[in-house]
């Protein structure tokens, strides 16, 4: 049997059963549960920062390794903007010395740097790894242009001169790829409907729009006609090295027998004189007396996708415009 408790009463002068109060049982019961809610605290707090689990420490070696990894990588993007923003500032200083224009700036939609090394580590995982193979594509690919270019490309001042000199500009101000309608080769009359072989190529323009140099030249040719036949008025431009340009069906000209003109400079104003059904400039470019293809010559500003829709254009068996 449990053992009973009692307790003196000095009042009634004897020994009486001690009783349990309802007051002191709630105490002693809230009493318990604090001392077990700090010692479970306390349970959880040395668990977590005093005792360190294996899944724990391998996260935290984790860490460590890519906080390591991003000064790296930071270090790596830093060099790598500073080398690829010299190679730009180096074409864009070659392009304009060969075509005597600033190179149109290309769009880049890249993250700054400080966005990458701010992202969660998932995200941060797949940059790098992204920026890896990026970079590693970009260093084969300029490691094989150099060597190519290294071995096999030199530039004398001769040839450095004849570059300059080659008509490479498109010969109507403000040229689009859609205003060239006719191209080189065998097309389609407009006035007989038979096949012949059209020597330049035909670009549309509004009357009266400025009809432009190709290349540094001497006028060499101009000639006017009133004849609703033939190139009527047409200008002539001897570009040296055996190129000379020939740009017909003007509304005016500009220049005279004998000037010197530079690239871009204007010649004339687009017309439809001479055998011509519409305003037009037909452009003509001979090599050595032969007459060839302009379209490998009208690449200046002209990005990959524009020239490639150019030539699609330019291969249309259609009806010229002269």
């Amino acid at each position: 049997m449990p053992n009973k408790k009692y307790y003196y009463n000095p009042k009634t002068l004897s020994f009486e059963r001690k009783r349990i109060s309802p007051t002191k049982i709630i105490g002693n019961a809230f009493g318990y549960l604090s001392f077990g809610l700090v010692f479970f605290i306390g349970l959880l707090i040395l668990q977590n920062y005093i005792v360190e689990t294996p899944v724990e420490s391998q996260y935290r070696l984790e860490n460590e390794s890519l906080e390591k990894h991003k000064a790296i990588i930071n270090e790596r993007i830093q060099t790598a903007s500073a080398q690829l923003a010299d190679l730009k500032s180096q074409d864009g200083a070659l392009y304009k010395k060969i075509f005597e224009i600033p190179k149109a700036e290309e769009g880049a939609n890249l993250d700054s740097r400080e966005e990458i090394l701010a992202a969660s580590s998932p995200v941060f995982m797949d940059w790098t790894k992204k920026l890896s193979n990026q970079y590693s594509t970009v260093a084969s690919k300029a490691e094989r242009s150099d060597k190519f270019f290294r071995l096999t490309s030199s530039v004398s001042r001769s040839d450095w001169n004849k570059l300059q000199s080659i008509p490479v500009l498109q010969p109507v101000e403000n040229f689009e790829v859609d205003h060239l309608v006719s191209g080189y080769g065998i097309r389609i009359n407009p006035f007989h409907k038979g096949k012949y072989h059209h020597d330049g190529v035909d670009i549309a323009a509004p009357r009266g729009a400025n009809v432009i140099a190709a290349g540094p030249g001497k006028v060499v040719a101009v000639k006017k006609s009133d004849l609703l036949a033939g190139f009527g008025n047409y200008v002539e431009i001897d570009h040296g090295y055996g190129y000379l340009t020939r740009y017909a069906h003007l509304d005016e000209i500009n220049v005279r027998v004998g000037e010197k003109v530079l690239k871009g400079f204007k010649i004339g104003a687009v017309g439809s004189s001479g055998g011509s059904i519409a305003p037009h400039v037909h452009y003509e470019v001979s090599l050595n007396g032969v007459n060839v293809d302009p379209l490998q010559y009208l690449v200046q500003g002209l990005d990959s996708d524009s020239y490639s829709r150019l030539f699609i254009a330019s291969k249309k068996i259609n009806q010229s415009l002269d």
